[in-house]
């Protein structure tokens, strides 16, 4: 008989995040600086729930995605975490660095080059485990070269467990066509 340990994860952020009044064109990462007390509130939410690995407020958090709001990767990654650490306070919950796509599709489809994806990584990853994070987390990733790139950042950069998901069609294959099979065998080799 094969057993196999479960790890209870968090719910949704972002709508947990506009329930609380997040404005459309915010973003939501930018909370754990400017409204910490909220993200922490959400969070500590599901750390009462049983929340065994707490993803941090960091899931756009690349310097892509804040360019423009004069924010950096390291200080929301930093305020993120602590905001993280302080709803897990008096349990046995881990945080885990939340690592989404970058917003930019990987070339011969896209315009984004496989080495700038993972230094974008690479910079969130620095600052996620400068922080103190338990572990790394990639989710919702339908481009499997950009989460190879992640996963291979995170592997050369840190010895922190590494979580990595991606999101699948109804036909069993992601957006960009890759099957559930295939990931599997590419990210475990990594």
């Amino acid at each position: 008989m094969c057993t196999q340990a479960i790890t209870i994860l968090d719910g949704a952020m972002g709508t947990m995040l506009q329930r609380a009044g997040l404005k459309l064109g915010d973003r939501p990462e930018t909370l754990s600086i400017t409204a910490p007390e909220t993200v922490e509130s959400i969070q500590r939410q599901y750390v009462l729930a049983g929340t065994q690995l707490l993803l941090t407020n960091t899931f756009c958090a690349n310097a892509h995605k804040l360019r423009g709001t004069g924010y950096d990767t390291e200080s929301v990654i930093a305020a993120s975490v602590s905001v993280a650490r302080r709803a897990c306070a008096g349990t046995q919950a881990k945080v885990a660095l939340d690592i989404g796509p970058i917003g930019e599709i990987l070339e011969p489809l896209g315009t984004l080059k496989f080495e700038e994806a993972y230094m974008l990584f690479a910079q969130m990853i620095r600052a996620g485990a400068q922080a103190g994070v338990d572990a790394i987390f990639f989710e919702t990733f339908s481009d499997l070269g950009e989460l190879r790139a992640g996963v291979l950042a995170a592997k050369e950069l840190t010895d922190l467990p590494v979580y990595a998901s991606m999101t699948f069609e109804q036909s069993g294959r992601t957006f960009l066509g890759v099957r559930a099979e295939c990931a599997a065998m590419s990210l475990t080799a990594l």
